[in-house]
């Protein structure tokens, strides 16, 4: 989204349970972050895409931050795959 990754930094810095507890404890499986994740380009627009699909199952969908309007609704601002 249009803002900062302060929400990532507080979460990963989370105590009890921490970020590894909660990924390997409940059994969480981040398929993507973009701070964390390791998939770039077109790799990427490919995750993205078989998430859309239906190819890979998505329970929860986190997005941090404001979602940028820019001038007149266009979103031009924030741009990914040519949309």
């Amino acid at each position: 989204g249009g803002a900062c990754s302060g929400n990532t930094m507080s979460f990963l810095n989370a105590e009890e349970p921490t970020v590894c507890d909660l990924i390997a404890d409940f059994g969480i499986k981040v398929l993507w972050h973009p701070s964390l994740g390791l998939e770039l380009g077109n790799n990427l627009q490919t995750l993205l895409w078989d998430c859309i699909s239906g190819k890979i199952s998505l329970d929860i969908l986190v997005f941090e931050g404001s979602v940028v309007n820019a001038p007149n609704g266009t979103g031009e601002w924030n741009r990914f795959a040519d949309r």
